[in-house]
């Protein structure tokens, strides 16, 4: 690379404004980093995938993988945004999974108290293999759980007790009921729509 071609990168590279992307109020606003653009058309509508531990630190929650998208930028270049996305990594859900186990998995469409709507992904894994007829009985106590939970809780307290674990811990006491749980976990949430501002 010539020197001039160097400075030029540079220069380019210098020009760039960075902006602060702040999580929305479900996660206290807190600071998830800083990107660089030329200005703020360009950095709305871009998203940031980040662990929930780069937020609490809480080692525990480093499978938890959250995905944000820019949707306004402020005077002070703060960019605020709204959740997209709860995941959990791969290789956790893998670690779940061992020879002998059964997976039992309910997915389903539900809305929030204050109007969002939420695509739900659960799973119970049991500590050894269970019948078909039991798999529908726990799926239909999982949907039942989530459907009553859902409708009754507003949008941000929703998603705390899904992040801090709170949602999969009630739906593990339900499947109970039915087999010996080894572990149930919200795997992944995805938010169609957001809530429905007051008027």
């Amino acid at each position: 690379m010539s020197q001039k071609t160097a400075r030029q990168i540079r220069s380019k590279w210098e020009s760039k404004k960075w902006f602060t992307v702040i999580a929305p109020s479900a996660f206290g606003y807190a600071e998830l980093g800083l990107i660089p653009a030329n200005d703020e058309r360009n950095v709305i509508g871009r998203t940031m995938e980040i662990s929930f531990y780069d937020i609490t630190k809480d080692i525990s929650q480093l499978p938890i993988k959250l995905k944000f998208k820019i949707i306004k930028v402020s005077e002070d270049s703060k960019a605020y945004t709204q959740l997209k996305q709860i995941e959990m990594t791969r290789d956790y859900i893998r670690s779940l999974v061992r020879r002998g186990v059964s997976r039992v998995d309910a997915i389903k469409d539900f809305e929030t108290k204050d109007g969002a709507k939420l695509r739900i992904m659960c799973m119970v894994i049991t500590q050894s293999r269970i019948k078909t007829s039991q798999k529908k009985i726990m799926r239909k106590i999982m949907l039942d759980l989530l459907e009553k939970k859902v409708s009754e809780t507003v949008f941000d307290e929703l998603i705390q007790e899904i992040v801090l674990g709170k949602l999969a811990t009630e739906i593990e006491i339900a499947a109970r009921k039915i087999y010996q749980i080894k572990k149930a976990e919200i795997r992944k949430v995805k938010v169609l729509s957001q809530p429905v501002s007051p008027t």
